[in-house]
């Protein structure tokens, strides 16, 4: 049971957009995911466009003595549930005043569920809803935007982070900071980051989320930017996120559950995907003295013609029917997408995307045609130019000066 808290007590630092993709990303790996929006605002319940549900369907349900999560109904999405705030949340705050109400979520989730991962997304505040979430939670992710005001809000949260640690959730391990609308052209950006890169060393993610408009357009359609543009900035940025999240805070999530009902297998008691099995071998099996034994040739019937001669190489190995030719170790390509299109899965989206920052080079033809244009543009404008020169008498031009360029 893995429960994540995305929590800044600043506004505007991207927490509900990192909620939702993180969640898709953890989906999109095959894990079941729950989202609960503990934000009394319920913005990231309508940002999923989504109406506010009635309190017995909300995640206000599980914040109550008798709350049992396998009792609350969630909404299912593509790749996640959600369980949506309720406006009764702001009245309910007013009542949870006692130092034990911020154990109830915990309490609950303790009972017992079926998820594989609880994602919380919190308001801009330290309310008794954040502090459920931070007492009931494994670990905290702080999205900030290398600014002033979200970077002192993100040490806020770090500070509070340990306060819940070191009074009510021992278990709590220690927040990583995530990097959110990073734009590389500001100055300011970069000196923010290498601040909290220098002070906080490993506690910040390597992965940061860079500005893109495909996040704001997903975000407006009520879809995620999985869905709209899986292989855009934003997609591709929330992708290795997710798995450098998995891999420092759940090492059990970090491998991507079976897709496209692959097999399984039990190893130690834990689930894991059988791989598959090679395709059998063309060559003859040696026998007992070490020399392979040729294939008995199959008997041809009495009335047919002479045996034809025997190919000299042998038949590629095919796929069984029961592996997809996508997923054979004999495949000439490597792996890839089946013959027919699918959507995005995991393995396409974490093992074929570019690594953050690092642009490849376009191909040489390319650059060397790229060339080729921008000789050719320079001589039409030289050309241009002597033949501005050369009009009027005397060989001067006539009108004002012209500068001439050198190209």
């Amino acid at each position: 049971m893995a429960i994540l808290t995305i929590c800044n007590h600043k506004g505007g630092t991207g927490k509900t957009t990192s909620s939702v993709h993180l969640a898709a990303a953890f989906g999109l790996m095959g894990h079941r995911v729950l989202v609960l929006d503990l934000d009394p605002q319920g913005f990231l319940t309508r940002t999923i466009g989504l109406d506010e549900p009635p309190r017995e369907a909300s995640s206000l349900a599980l914040i109550h003595p008798e709350g049992d999560l396998r009792q609350t109904e969630a909404v299912r999405l593509p790749h996640f549930d959600v369980l949506g705030a309720s406006m009764q949340m702001t009245r309910e705050q007013r009542r949870l005043t006692r130092p034990t109400d911020v154990f109830w979520l915990r309490e609950t989730l303790l009972q017992g569920h079926d998820y594989d991962l609880i994602l919380i997304d919190t308001a801009a505040a330290v309310s008794v809803f954040t502090m459920n979430a931070l007492v009931a939670s494994d670990a905290v992710v702080i999205p900030v935007t290398p600014e002033y005001q979200p970077v002192v809000g993100a040490e806020q949260t770090w500070q509070t982070a340990g306060l819940v640690r070191s009074k009510w959730n021992p278990g709590l391990q220690a927040p990583r900071f995530l990097l959110t609308q990073v734009d590389g052209r500001l100055s300011r950006h970069t000196r923010y980051a290498d601040y909290m890169r220098e002070r906080y060393e490993q506690h910040v993610l390597e992965t940061p989320i860079r500005t893109s408009s495909s996040l704001a357009a997903a975000s407006r359609d009520g879809k995620t930017v999985f869905d709209a543009r899986y292989m855009s900035r934003g997609a591709l940025d929330y992708a290795h996120a997710a798995e450098e999240v998995a891999t420092v805070f759940f090492p059990e999530l970090a491998r991507p559950a079976p897709v496209n009902g692959a097999p399984w297998q039990e190893e130690d008691g834990v689930p894991t995907p059988e791989a598959a099995s090679p395709a059998p071998s063309a060559s003859p099996a040696p026998s007992a003295g070490g020399a392979p034994e040729p294939a008995p040739a199959p008997s041809a019937p009495a009335s047919a013609g002479p045996t034809p001669a025997a190919p000299s190489e042998a038949p590629e190995p095919t796929a069984s029917a029961a592996t997809p030719a996508w997923r054979s170790p004999a495949a000439s390509e490597p792996l890839g997408a089946p013959s027919e299109p699918e959507p995005p899965t995991a393995r396409a989206v974490f093992h074929h995307a570019p690594v953050p920052g690092h642009t490849p080079a376009p191909p040489p033809d390319v650059m060397a045609e790229a060339r080729r244009t921008a000789e050719e543009a320079g001589e039409h404008a030289r050309e241009s130019l002597r033949q501005l020169g050369a009009s009027g008498d005397g060989g001067a031009p006539s009108g004002p000066k012209v500068r001439r360029f050198r190209f």
